[in-house]
C-alpha cells in the first residue's frame, strides 16, 4: 500500500470492541487513519472539501461494514481501498456533473443566441411593416404581394388589373423607399 506507513497496534480484544461498536477504540483508529486516507483522497479529488466529504463517508462506511473485518491488521487495507473506490466514484461523478454543466451551459447560450435572434428579427418585422405602412396604399399592396407573398409579377398584375410594367415600376419605387429607409435605420443601430 503506502511504503513507510507504520499501521497502529491495536490488540485482539479492542479490536473485538471496534467489532462490537465501541466508539472509543473506533475513535482511536479514525484519530490515526483520517489524515492518511484523506491525504490519499485528495489526490483524486478537485478539492478539500470533496476529499473532506469522501473521507467522512470511507469512515461511515467503514463502521457500517466493520464485522467483515478477519483481524486488526485487516483495517488499513479495508481503508485504503474504500477510500479509493470512493474517490474514483467521486472523480467520475464530478467528472459527469462538469461536462453536463458545460453542455447545459452550451445548450444555454445557444436557445439565448436563438432567442435573441428571434427578437431581433420580430423588431426587423416591426421595423419592415412600420417603413411598408409609409408607402402609398398601391405601391404597398404590390410590395406585400411581391416580397412577402412572392407572387410573381404576373399573379400581381392579373389580380390588381394593371399591366407586368406597371407592378414592376411600382416595385421599383417602393423597393428603393424600403431600401433606403432601412439604410438609415440600420446605421444608427452599427453605428
Amino acid at each position: 500500500m503506502i511504503a513507510g506507513l507504520k499501521h497502529i497496534s491495536i490488540s485482539m480484544d479492542d479490536f473485538l470492541l471496534l467489532q462490537a461498536g465501541d466508539q472509543s477504540v473506533f475513535g482511536v483508529v479514525f484519530n490515526y487513519y483520517q489524515p492518511i486516507i484523506y491525504f490519499k483522497v485528495r489526490q483524486l479529488c478537485k478539492n478539500d472539501s470533496d476529499a473532506e466529504e469522501v473521507t467522512q463517508e470511507v469512515f461511515i462506511e467503514f463502521y457500517l461494514k466493520r464485522m467483515q473485518l478477519s483481524g486488526p491488521e485487516a483495517i488499513f487495507p479495508f481503508l485504503f481501498a474504500i477510500s479509493k473506490r470512493m474517490a474514483i466514484s467521486n472523480f467520475r461523478k464530478s467528472l459527469v456533473r462538469s461536462n453536463y454543466l458545460q453542455s447545459l451551459q452550451h445548450t444555454w447560450l445557444e436557445n439565448s443566441f436563438s432567442l435573441q435572434d428571434e427578437l431581433e428579427g420580430k423588431e426587423l418585422q416591426v421595423i419592415l411593416e412600420s417603413i411598408i405602412e409609409q408607402l402609398p396604399p398601391q405601391q404597398q399592396a404590390i410590395y406585400r404581394r411581391s416580397k412577402l407573398e412572392d407572387q410573381s409579377y404576373q399573379e400581381i398584375a392579373d389580380e390588381e388589373g394593371l399591366s407586368k410594367n406597371t407592378v414592376r415600376n411600382h416595385l421599383s419605387l417602393a423597393s428603393k423607399f424600403v431600401r433606403f429607409k432601412l439604410d438609415k435605420i440600420l446605421s444608427i443601430f452599427f453605428l
